[in-house]
């Protein structure tokens, strides 16, 4: 259930920590959380947080992950492959996954993904990145910095909305305790799939077949279709419940 200390998340608080990002997936297990990331979970061990630190300074990410009653979570630091969409898709398949992202550049994100499909995206507290209508997601959050009642709330409100829906909050100690934890390098985690393909340009009517039945005019001439050069396509993130 959710965390009912005072502040469970405080480690999303620490200013020693600059960056990191973690995803909450329904009904995986934390071995099926890494193998959809793209790593090999036979590998993983059993590491603190302090002593995933032996993986400093080597290219890639240092995944550690764990289980939060139904839901298992995966946390990097100094990380960044839990908000792409190639490991977002593979966790989504079959169920839902939300991703929060602190960027080290000052840049937020939060997503969530169910199916394969991204059905909500934005940076929270940002306006002009709500993406559109229905947006629960967008709704919740912005509730939860609303409450927040501070300039810069950063992101617990996020995770508390995420904890609303999960009934589980990833605590401080929890996070900092033994958990799955391998180094999965960028070129081994699981691609981002392919764009979806731009609708192809109209096709003009078919002309009538057949001979024109005896003393009557033949068919008139196909009409052309429009030019399509002019006609405008846009494109809106998909939607979901």
């Amino acid at each position: 259930m959710e965390d009912s200390s005072p502040m469970p998340w405080a480690w999303a608080t620490d200013p020693s920590t600059v960056m990191w990002c973690v995803t909450f997936t329904r009904c995986i297990t934390p071995h099926d959380v890494l193998a959809r990331y793209g790593a090999d979970s036979r590998t993983a061990q059993f590491l603190t947080r302090q002593q995933a630190v032996q993986f400093s300074g080597k290219e890639g990410s240092v995944l550690r992950a764990g289980a939060l009653d139904d839901w298992s979570f995966c946390f990097e630091e100094y990380g960044v492959m839990g908000a792409m969409s190639g490991p977002l898709s593979a966790l989504s398949q079959g169920t839902e996954t939300f991703s929060v992202l602190r960027g080290g550049d000052g840049m937020n994100g939060f997503a969530r993904w169910r199916d394969g499909q991204c059905t909500e995206r934005f940076e929270p507290g940002y306006t002009y990145t709500r993406p559109p209508a229905p947006h629960p997601w967008w709704d919740a959050v912005q509730e939860q910095l609303d409450a927040a009642g501070t300039e810069h709330p950063g992101l617990v409100p996020v995770l508390k909305a995420v904890a609303h829906h999960t009934e589980a909050a990833l605590d401080t100690d929890t996070l900092n305790g033994p958990l799955l934890t391998l180094l999965l390098d960028d070129n081994s985690r699981t691609p981002d799939p392919p764009p979806r393909p731009h609708p192809g340009p109209l096709q003009p009517p078919g002309r009538l077949l057949g001979p024109a039945l005896p003393g009557l005019p033949p068919p008139p001439a196909a009409r052309h279709a429009p030019n399509v050069s002019t006609i405008q396509h846009t494109h809106g993130l998909k939607t979901e419940e």
